[in-house]
């Protein structure tokens, strides 16, 4: 079984590149008292903003997961 997303990059390849997945998503969290919800926002731009924690941890968790997965998928028009 050959999965391209989960091979590890060798040591000597540290330095990332701005193309990365990584930075890519990188997801920042905060609480908005003005409407009293925990909001996330993404550099690819998305925006998830929601009343529960454990709900903005799962999504955190899975966008930062998944996205990149959704970046490697074909266009089609």
């Amino acid at each position: 079984m050959n999965i391209r997303w989960l091979h590890r990059a060798p040591k000597a390849e540290s330095a990332r590149t701005p193309e990365s997945p990584v930075d890519l998503h990188r997801v920042s969290s905060d609480f908005c008292y003005a409407i009293c919800r925990f909001t996330l926002d993404c550099t690819c731009g998305a925006h998830f903003d929601t009343p529960f924690i454990d709900e903005a941890l799962e999504w955190r968790e899975m966008h930062e997961r998944l996205a990149p997965l959704v970046d490697q998928m074909p266009v089609t028009a």
